[in-house]
């Protein structure tokens, strides 16, 4: 990996101020109280101490970028992560002051008619969604060759990080987050959406304000809903999802055994699976299926028996164990039929309260360690260089998707490819059941001769 080149205090200075972060006035006001040192990293610390700049803004400065700050009317806070289509960066509104989560479409996507119809799709449907259980979205826009669309922010863990840094949560809190993301799936099921990429990494958690206040749990990225025509649910609408009928999008760890054969063939149940599969990992700390390709995973969930969540955690009530059971059925009727009907059944067993999270520092650091680079976001592909061919903007890519158990948020494959591995994987099991069959009637005929004899 690159090293980005090291700076001093009379560069860093300059690239403040070309960025355009603080009026003119209030940098001259800030400069003539810094320490007297040449080191650009301490200056930079400084700044942030006082609240002048974020760390992410520091850190971008520090490797040479002096643009892509401002958005519109939003200023660059931080980055939060990426996903299938783009990356998620805090941002604030610069007359509202109103901090927002903002989606910006990457680069050389938003070049395609297709990315900018799946955008479009996105911000029709975002724009119908107002629950509490689902982030809200407040604008969308287009500046230049950025699309973006403007966003709640959710200050908390995403509950794929609440699990991998607390572990299993407690059963009452597990079913209370269920519950809540069910609440959200009905509200968008009668609205004919489908959301299509449930897992533990779209479910947020809102602190409740308060000691001893309860969370809320809110459901994003509805970029992959189908939208269906008002009169029957079975009809795709010209809003539909533009993709190939061959292709497989969702995340393999969580997707309906339907999904995974056709895309737009799944209903609000295939959301009910992934949610099942979501409320599995809350609750023993694991995927239902862990290890193996994506390809595997995808057979997997449609070929092996459901594990048992009790298996993993022996204190599960059986109720519980029943209501993950029927979540994850291989077949769609077998499953709960709506959210509201999951809800109604986690109710008795649902405990609100708060997570117990603490959370994070920053992933963007300001350190004087030899050890630590002007940028170390967490993964070899993370750092972000003054001359990357993406240009001189903060909005470029600046951090490792490190946030998911599978390696994609967005898996496309030939569907034939999974129903072909399906068929070996159900004509082996069969060769199999035949041979055991055969060795069973050997041994009963070899038993009955001996019978005889004697």
């Amino acid at each position: 990996m690159t090293v980005p080149q090291k700076i001093d205090r009379h560069t860093f200075l300059a690239n403040l101020r070309e960025s355009g972060l603080l009026p003119a006035q209030q940098l001259e006001t800030a400069i003539d109280g810094l320490p007297e040192t040449e080191r650009a990293r301490v200056v930079a610390r400084t700044f942030v101490d006082r609240g002048l700049i974020t760390k992410f803004q520091a850190e971008m400065l520090l490797a040479g970028r002096t643009g892509g700050f401002i958005l519109g009317q939003y200023r660059i806070l931080d980055q939060l992560g990426r996903g299938g289509m783009g990356r998620v960066f805090k941002a604030e509104h610069q007359t509202m002051n109103r901090v927002v989560a903002l989606k910006v479409l990457a680069g050389h996507l938003v070049k395609t008619e297709k990315a900018q119809l799946m955008f479009q799709r996105e911000v029709r449907a975002a724009a119908r969604l107002v629950h509490p259980n689902i982030v809200t979205a407040y604008d969308a826009n287009q500046i230049g060759d950025r699309y973006y669309l403007v966003m709640e922010y959710v200050d908390g863990p995403n509950l794929e990080e609440l699990v991998r840094d607390l572990g299993p949560l407690p059963i009452g809190q597990a079913c209370e987050f269920i519950r809540q993301a069910a609440l959200g799936l009905q509200y968008a099921h009668e609205l004919g959406m489908v959301h299509r990429d449930i897992k533990p990494a779209n479910l947020l958690v809102q602190h409740g304000k308060g000691q001893g206040a309860g969370c809320n749990v809110k459901i994003l990225d509805f970029g992959l809903a189908r939208l269906h025509a008002d009169g029957d649910p079975g009809e795709a609408s010209e809003d539909s999802i533009m993709t190939a009928h061959n292709t497989v999008m969702g995340t393999p760890d969580y997707m309906a055994p339907e999904q995974a054969r056709d895309l737009h063939k799944v209903d609000i149940r295939s959301d009910l699976y992934s949610l099942g599969c979501t409320f599995f990992y809350l609750l023993t700390g694991h995927v239902p299926y862990p290890g193996g390709s994506t390809m595997e995973k995808l057979v997997r969930h449609t070929t092996e028996e459901t594990p048992q969540v009790e298996d993993a955690r022996a204190n599960i009530p059986a109720p519980v164990a029943a209501i993950v059971r029927r979540l994850m059925a291989k077949d769609p009727n077998a499953r709960f039929q709506t959210p509201t009907e999951l809800a109604a059944a986690l109710a008795p067993f649902a405990v609100q309260g708060p997570t117990g999270w603490a959370g994070h520092e920053s992933r963007f650091y300001l350190s004087d360690s030899p050890a630590v680079t002007p940028l170390q976001f967490g993964g070899d592909d993370a750092a972000v260089r003054p001359n990357d061919p993406d240009g001189s903007s903060a909005l470029a890519g600046t951090l490792s998707n490190d946030l998911l158990l599978t390696p994609m948020s967005v898996t496309e494959l030939p569907s034939m490819l999974i129903r072909r591995a399906v068929q070996q994987d159900q004509r082996r099991r069969l060769k199999i059941a035949v041979a055991v069959a055969v060795s069973l009637v050997s041994s009963a005929v070899v038993l009955v001769s001996w019978l005889m004899l004697r």
